[in-house]
This record gives structure tokens, sequence and C-alpha cells, in this order.
């Protein structure tokens, strides 16, 4: 069998709730989705598997036109998202066109939450619901075996759907995601070649992205992980990653997990494991205000833990509770002055347009900007995602009269725009005060001498000399 992963380009832009111009100038990152199903698919079937990013190395659609002509893959994958469905449409025409019998099978965030609408759009001949590796792997095993597209031989696959020969829509059972994380192969990073991604905020040109949990427990209304459960890999096994990525070369670390600390016997574990391994890097994680302490920080900074990214989210204690995002002000303030004492840098997610949010609230909240100094910060506007506890309130409350996210999965349209949660501006009002805030962090002395002084490498520079310039004109 042979298996083509495409990225698409971006064709069609929905813009999103961060900040633009940073969103569109850090797309071009690792598809660790896609590499982790790649190696688990390489584990188990003899299969010959290729990833096509069409957002760096140059290749054109009339490139992989070309590509598909010659190579008639047996199935293409794409990773979807509602913000790069549109794209992945485009994709599909010209696997159509160049490659008939090629089928196309769509994994990813937006099959899962519309399997239905996903299907009926008539592009896709396949879809996998959730965590893939398994579920792509017995897919792909039962094509290998004679299986076609359409038959009810494939009902037995849990975590898929497919159209039937009679073209009726057929959406298997939902299959649990794996629980012991440390089963599964390492991303393929040989697929692809990383030195051709970047990372807005790194400070080498060879920085490696790496996953070591999946899912939250946590209860923000306006995050969709909240259904996923959460598991975690075992420290020696994170170890054992980086150390492959090490013996290449690679000195620098982006851990992806959205609450690195969310276990604090972990994380102390892995410190420990990385110090007695005498390896030397550095890496960023992501935590919480609540899950961070005196003695974690401490190991996190030992272990070469340079920065942590935070939930700032609000200065009103109002509306993080209206968030539920189950933190404090206090909190908040705790947590940055621990880190900047042990010479962490603190990223801060700060969010405005929240229901009910007015000038007074966000002006607390950049009160308290000003007061805990982050050494980043990435402003974004309160959205009310797919199928999310924030989407489903406004819908019960009357302030979304239709359930548009569904409308545009069942008929995606290029003039889609990106609503937000405020009930007091517009968004317009908004996305200049997103632009303003931005500009005005970014912008000041004190920032723009530490980005000259600590950025290291010409592809982190240059990156940041374009943003800076577009934001400067925003």
């Amino acid at each position: 069998m042979k298996i083509f992963f495409i990225i698409p380009p971006s064709i069609h832009y929905i813009e999103p709730y961060a900040y633009v111009e940073a969103d569109k100038n850090n797309f071009a990152r690792p598809p660790l989705g896609i590499l982790y199903v790649a190696a688990a698919l390489r584990q188990s079937l003899p299969a010959e598997i290729r990833i096509i990013d069409l957002n760096i190395g140059g290749t054109t659609l009339e490139g992989l036109e070309r590509i598909l002509r010659e190579e008639k893959p047996d199935v293409v994958g794409f990773s979807v998202l509602s913000f790069n469905l549109l794209n992945c449409m485009e994709v599909c025409k010209v696997v159509r066109r160049a490659s008939p019998k090629t089928l196309i099978c769509f994994g990813g965030w937006h099959p899962t939450l519309y399997p239905e609408e996903t299907l009926g759009l008539g592009v896709a001949d396949l879809i996998v619901i959730g965590e893939g590796e398994q579920t792509f792997c017995e897919l792909i095993g039962a094509l290998g075996q004679g299986v076609d597209a359409g038959n009810d031989a494939l009902s037995g696959i849990r975590g898929m759907g497919y159209r039937s020969r009679d073209g009726s829509i057929k959406i298997n059972e939902r299959r649990e995601p794996p629980r012991n994380l440390d089963d599964l192969p390492f991303p393929a990073y040989d697929l692809i070649d990383a030195e051709k991604y970047s990372h807005l905020l790194a400070t080498t040109d060879n920085a490696v992205s790496i996953m070591t949990s999946r899912g939250c427990p946590q209860k923000c209304v306006f995050c969709d992980l909240r259904s996923t459960p959460y598991r975690f890999r075992s420290p020696s096994n994170v170890l054992e990653e980086i150390r492959q990525h090490y013996d290449r070369g690679v000195r620098e670390f982006f851990i992806q997990d959205d609450n690195f600390t969310l276990s604090r016997k972990r994380s102390l574990e892995f410190c420990r494991l990385l110090m007695d391994s005498g390896i030397k890097i550095k890496y960023k994680i992501s935590s919480r205000v609540d899950h961070l302490d005196d003695e974690l920080l401490r190991a996190l900074k030992l272990s070469g833990c340079y920065r942590v990214y935070l939930g700032v989210e609000s200065g009103s204690q109002k509306m993080l509770d209206c968030l539920e995002k189950g933190i404090t002000v206090d909190q908040i303030r705790k947590s940055f002055h621990l880190a900047n004492l042990h010479g962490i840098d603190c990223c801060a997610y700060i969010m405005i347009g929240i229901p009910g949010e007015g000038d007074r609230e966000i002006g607390e909240t950049m009160m308290l900007v000003r007061e805990i100094r982050p050494r980043h910060l990435q402003c974004s506007i309160c959205t009310p995602m797919p199928k999310t506890r924030l989407y489903a309130k406004l819908m019960e409350e009357g302030a979304i009269k239709e359930d548009y996210w569904r409308a545009f999965a069942k008929k995606p349209d290029p003039s889609f725009r990106t609503r937000f949660a405020s009930t007091s501006f517009s968004g317009d009002e908004l996305r200049q005060m997103q632009n303003d805030i931005q500009k005005r962090f970014y912008w000041s002395l004190r920032i723009v001498w530490r980005e000259l002084r600590e950025t290291r490498g010409i592809k982190g520079l240059a990156t940041k000399a374009r943003l800076a310039i577009k934001m400067l004109f925003a």
C-alpha cells in the first residue's frame, strides 16, 4: 500500500481567535498528529509512506498534481480542522483529477466533531474519528486485503466512518483513545525535513516539538479538550525520545502538552531523570498558574526549562469565574513572581471579548499584565469554538441564534467569518483592541531590546523582523 499524507497550503484563510499576523507567520509547524499516525502505520504494516507539506519545501499544487499522476497512491490522508477544511477540499480536487482511484481519508478534530457532515460533503471516502493511530492502521490493513471503501466489512473497525455502496453514510462505534501512550511509537520525524519548520519564539534554528500527554481534565468553557481523557507518557519514555533527537544534534524542545505539570510527581521525576542523564537541553512547557510551586520551578529550571506558557486570560476575577478557569488573580501573581525568581521566562495568554466583559474588565487585565511583566504576550479573542461548553451555553441563552459551526460543516463557504463571544464589542472593535495590545507590548523598548539580544539564528531573527513590521502597520 502506498499512503500519502498531505498538509494543504493556506488558500482560504479563516481568521482565528489568535492575533492574525502571528498566526500567519507561525503556521509551518511539524504535523505531530500525522507523524504519530505515520509511525504507527509503519510499525504495523508494510506500507510506503510519504508526507507532503505544501507550506514548505516549494511544492506547489501543480507540482503535487504531477507527483500524484506519477505515484498514484492508494490512500491520501488529511488532518482536518474546521479552520483548514476549505484548504483540504481544494487539494482534494487535485487528488481526484490526478489520481481518480486514490481513496481520500479525513482525520482530525473536524471529522471527529462532525462525522456525518464531513462525509456528507462527498469529498472524503473515509474518515477517522478521534485519535487515529489504531483506527487508521486497521483501516489500511483491511484495504490492503482487498476490502473496498464502500464495503460494509469496514463496519467492524471502531472509530471510523465511510460511505456505503448505496451512498448512505455509515458511522461506526467510537473507539476508546489509547490508555498507555508509552505503547505508541515515537513520531516519524525522519519522514519530514524538520529543519524547514520554525517556531516563532525558538532561540535556535533547530527546535523540535514533542508531546508527552494527551487530553486535559480542566473545565475551561472555551476549550474543546475538556471532553478528552487525560493520559501521559512515563518520564523515561519521554527522555528516550529526547535522547534520539539529541543524538542528531537537537538542543531545543517545544513540549506541546496543554499542561505539562498537571501531574506534579511526574514532572519532578522527569526533571530528575533529565538532570541525571547528563543531557543538556533547553525546553519550553505550558502549565497552569495553580500547578506551579517553588520546588517544581526550581527543578524545571535546573533541568533546562527556560520558558513556561500560562493561561492568564483575565485580570478580572469575575471574568475568570465566567470562563470556569478555576484559578484566582492572586495565583496568577504568585506563579509569575516565582517563575521570575527562578529565571524562567513567562508567556502570558490573555483573552478579550469574554461575555459580559467591558472596558473596566479589559483595563483590569492590562493592569495585571503590567504588574506581572510577562516576557511574551499572546492576546486572543474569546471565541465560541465548535461543541465547546461556551458555544452550547451561548446557544442556550439565545446569544447564538443558529448552530453556525454545524452549518459551515455541512456547507463550507470561503465567506465564513469567525464569530466572537463578546456582548459588548463588535468584531472589528475586538480586532483593533487585539492589534493595539500586541503592538504596545512588543514595540516597547524593553521588549525590542530583549528580542534583539536573545534571538539566536538567522531564521528566527528574520521571522520576528517580518512580524514586527506587519504588527507596526496593523
